[in-house]
């Protein structure tokens, strides 16, 4: 009797040990399906270079690069300077003062050799790719942003004139004509972006054959131009506030828009305008970049708006499996208030530019692409 009663507690053990065991399995699978993306992160960026930007304060924006000399171009906006780098020695060689709000920049090697800033003082600044000697200031209306090159016709693009210049309903497309050498550059056109509310135009991206896509952050939208008609063509309301960055992947008509309320990025067909699909991103959002080697795209995020808790640095990497499936494969953790960023496929780096707060010094972070 006794044996049978110690058998039926066995039993009974195992029966209890065999249950728990398949509840903690559950939990595990549970808690597997519940884990955040960084845990099953792909090892996508791997950081290999800081430079530091000594005596450098406030925000830091866009950057551009000098594939020629290897130089980087960093827009110190409350510094009001434009900062230049030398990648190799991996330190500041120059600093080019004067330009209230520095935005943005490119930089024409070759016959050209001159770089292109711009600011929201209504300013387009052209100086000598050498000396850094002003060679030409064009006065237009106030908030100039984001600059495009297009190579095969030497025209630069550039968006001005929305909020900022006191306009309500629409906002400019410049366009000027890029002249090698010592001739002087030229404004050659503009085309018009009608907005339903005051708006702030900021990225572009050209397709291949000739359309303009360009976002505005504040009205929302985006905008697709004809540039050899030179006329908008349509325009959507984009997904989300703060439609600010952008990347392109002109193979597959795919356009990549991040937006900051929500912290997401949308892709869409860049010739229809159609939303494809929405994917979480880091918040305060300020860069989009789409590698074509890789299929990937970076979008970075950390800017910080002087609140008393700094956002959060990080890049999120998004792996393109088609023309309409993506995933998010890699979340790389940077420094707080380095929103901005820049991809150089040509020497196959991301550049995030690091701003300084408390002890932390300004820098930029370069991270190379881990296949």
């Amino acid at each position: 009797m006794n044996s049978i009663i110690k058998e039926a507690s066995f039993v009974t053990s195992d029966l209890d040990l065999m249950k728990h065991l398949i509840t903690l399995c559950y939990v595990g699978l549970l808690s597997a399906a519940l884990m955040p993306a960084q845990g099953r992160d792909q090892l996508t960026l791997r950081l290999v270079q800081t430079i530091p930007l000594p005596g450098v304060s406030g925000r830091l924006d866009h950057m551009a690069v000098d594939l020629e000399k290897n130089r980087l171009f960093v827009a110190a906006v409350a510094n009001g300077t434009m900062e230049v780098l030398d990648l190799d020695a991996g330190k500041i060689i120059n600093s080019i003062p004067g330009i209230k709000d520095t935005q943005d920049a490119i930089f024409l090697g070759g016959q050209f050799n001159k770089l292109y800033v711009s600011s929201l003082d209504g300013t387009l600044r052209i100086f000598q790719g050498e000396t850094f000697r002003l060679i030409q200031a064009l006065k237009l209306e106030p908030d100039p942003n984001r600059l495009l090159y297009d190579p095969a016709t030497d025209l630069i693009y550039f968006g001005y004139g929305g909020q900022n210049a006191g306009f309500d309903a629409y906002e400019r497309v410049g366009i000027l004509q890029a002249k090698r050498g010592a001739q002087s550059d030229r404004f050659v056109a503009d085309m018009i972006a009608p907005t339903y509310r005051p708006g702030h135009l900021a990225e572009m991206a050209l397709e291949d054959d000739g359309k303009l896509l360009a976002c505005d952050s504040r009205a929302d939208m985006i905008f697709q131009f004809d540039t050899r008609k030179r006329e908008l063509l349509k325009s959507w309301q984009a997904h989300g506030d703060g439609a600010g960055d952008m990347a392109l992947d002109r193979a597959r008509h795919r356009l990549f828009v991040g937006t900051r309320i929500p912290a997401e990025i949308t892709v869409y067909d860049s010739l229809s305008g159609k939303e494809i699909v929405s994917l979480p991103g880091p918040e305060t959002m300020d860069g989009v970049y789409y590698d074509a080697e890789k299929k990937r795209i970076y979008m970075s995020g950390g800017r910080w708006y002087g609140t008393p808790q700094a956002s959060p640095g990080w890049v999120y990497v998004y792996q393109q499996q088609g023309a309409d499936h993506y995933e998010l494969v890699s979340k790389i953790m940077t420094r707080p208030g380095s929103g901005t960023s820049l991809f150089v496929p040509e020497l196959k780096r991301l550049y995030v530019a690091s701003q300084a707060i408390g002890d932390q010094e300004a820098s930029i972070l370069a991270f190379e692409p881990v296949p």
